[in-house]
């Protein structure tokens, strides 16, 4: 018989700083991580474009996800001052948005005006490099720590987006599904950014080898 996963559940009401390999990170309860002493913002998953996407294969979508997320994402440099943002992969849904020839520029643009963008490719936004200006890049480092979409199963320290972590947690309401961090010894995994982005239970095949043991800081 498997034994249960053990999870430490901490609610994040406020921004909280962490010790990973060597930095403190801050976890923020927008589901941004900020490494503060470099100025350095990190988001995943905004799916900028998803429900154009949906649209344009004959599912409607009011096309307001793209709006509410940058909104927030502007409001977390603001209140931060971040110079650089970090996009973990997959910040644009799919390759059909290139058939709007205003949307990717206009949303490079906008992501431009406070800070500097620096694109990890995903494999939602992948098809899209060569529209990003020469920002994209395979991975980003911290000192020793890799800052990926995806994990390569490669030791080390890594940090980095994709399965989109939550957790049903019991409250006087009932159950409830909240994104989260996990935050282990080696991986610290972030919760999808953007407006309409699913998730993934921390009890999944993908996400338990992540979430055994480690800390869950729910946003």
């Amino acid at each position: 018989m498997n034994k249960p996963i053990a999870h430490r559940i901490k609610p994040l009401l406020t921004p909280q700083g962490v010790a990973f390999h060597g930095q403190i990170v801050e976890l923020r309860p927008s589901g941004a991580l900020f490494f503060r002493e470099r100025a350095v913002l990190v988001v995943a998953d905004l799916h900028l474009g998803k429900a154009l996407h949906f649209s344009a294969a004959g599912q409607f979508l009011p096309p307001y996800e793209a709006e509410a997320t940058l909104e927030k994402l502007d409001a977390e440099t603001q209140a931060t001052g971040a110079k650089k943002i970090v996009l973990l992969g997959d910040a644009f849904h799919s390759a059909r948005l290139a058939a709007a020839p205003d949307f990717l520029p206009r949303m490079i643009e906008i992501l431009s005006r406070r800070a500097e963008p620096v694109f990890v490719l995903g494999n939602h936004d992948r098809p899209l490099a060569l529209a990003l200006n020469g920002h994209a890049h395979e991975e980003w480092r911290v000192e020793n720590i890799r800052l990926r979409h995806e994990p390569d199963g490669e030791a080390g320290a890594q940090i980095f987006g994709h399965l989109h972590p939550c957790a049903r947690v019991a409250t006087r309401a009932g159950k409830q599904r909240r994104s989260c961090f996990v935050v282990g010894p080696d991986h610290l995994v972030l919760p999808a950014f953007g407006a309409l982005t699913g998730g993934l239970c921390v009890t999944s095949a993908a996400l338990a080898p992540f979430a055994r043991g480690a800390d869950l800081y729910l946003i």
